[in-house]
């Protein structure tokens, strides 16, 4: 069993268009989950204005929320990695332990610890 320490999302974020707010990339064979360049844009837009004058109670719990997402994107993505990553490694594990390290001489020594 995996141990997340991922927040729960409760809500989204209500200017969150649903259609297209998800981009699919393709990184060294493997996809990847990032958000849309809308949803990029949005959050820029936010962070510019948060920088001039305060954002609203609205705002502020949008960029939250928005966080939040981006939190479980990368999740997800690392997840991904790992899991293919683990995948390809296994060939070369099996192979590794079905070798034999040790010399005929190394045995002799090794025998009796």
């Amino acid at each position: 069993m995996i141990a997340s320490t991922i927040a729960t999302i409760i809500a989204l974020p209500q200017n969150l268009r649903l259609d297209g707010a998800i981009a699919i990339a393709l990184q060294d064979n493997v996809m990847i989950f990032r958000a849309s360049t809308n949803i990029q844009q949005r959050i820029e837009s936010l962070l510019d204005k948060r920088q001039e004058t305060p954002l609203t109670d609205t705002e502020e719990q949008e960029l939250d929320d928005y966080e939040a997402i981006d939190d479980y994107l990368s999740f997800v993505n690392h997840m991904i990695r790992n899991n293919i990553k683990n995948e390809s490694l296994v060939p070369l594990i099996e192979s590794s332990l079905e070798k034999d390290w040790l010399s005929e001489d190394e045995n002799e020594v090794w025998k009796d610890l």
